[in-house]
């Protein structure tokens, strides 16, 4: 059964990817190339808003900087008190309604302001799904996973060990499945735009089966 569980942590933890693939896709390609999954550029545009004296846009990054940073604390609150499935059903219900809400903002509407619930969203998902037991890997973004699946191969080539080939392959199929996301946001987007983003919902929704569905055969 230990084998089969930690198949479908695996496979949970792509579909997860495939979820940060698809907020990172929706909020660059309906929001005017914005990413409202990490919050690099959102410092660095804090700063360059500052300089500019846009203190609109400054205050709407900030208040996106705070939600991020409450996504982690709500987290760390909801784990520590309530065990980590509790915090998994947590996540779910955060990203089904993030998904609703940004399918609601009117496509004209000021871009930070409608990628507000993708900051939150994704600091909640990157807290609870940050890969499996064995790798320590990212669902809302890829430089990380990039650099670990070319570090993976390249030690695999120089010491042939099956470990690091096994490392290369997770962060590759990491990577895929992210873009997968991404791909599905496009196709999405183009045909529905703004309310695409319901769609995520649907990957929120396999997502939780199987989660629930491991924790039962954990538990047997």
């Amino acid at each position: 059964m230990e084998n089969m569980t930690e198949k479908q942590e695996e496979v949970l933890h792509h579909i997860m990817c495939i979820s940060g693939g698809f907020m990172g896709g929706y909020a660059l390609f309906s929001r005017v190339g914005n990413f409202g999954s990490a919050q690099t550029a959102n410092l660095i545009e804090i700063i360059l808003n500052i300089f500019g004296r846009d203190y609109k846009e400054v205050s709407l990054r900030v208040f996106a900087l705070l939600l991020f940073i409450l996504g982690n604390v709500s987290g760390a609150l909801i784990k520590q008190r309530f065990g980590r499935f509790v915090l998994k059903i947590y996540t779910f219900v955060v990203l089904i309604l993030g998904f609703v809400a940004i399918s609601f903002i009117p496509e004209d509407a000021d871009v930070v302001l409608a990628l507000l619930p993708i900051f939150f969203m994704s600091s909640v998902q990157w807290f609870t799904f940050t890969g499996t037991r064995k790798y320590n890997c990212s669902t809302i973004f890829s430089t990380n996973n990039l650099k670990q699946m070319v570090l993976g191969y390249t030690y695999y080539h120089l010491t042939g060990k099956d470990e690091d080939r096994e490392k290369g392959r997770f962060y590759l199929l990491s990577l895929t499945f992210f873009h997968i996301g991404a791909v599905l946001a496009v196709l999405t987007c183009l045909k529905f735009g703004i309310r695409a983003g319901y769609f995520g919902i649907i990957i929120v929704i396999v997502a939780e089966i199987v989660s629930i569905e491991r924790e039962v055969k954990q538990n047997i």
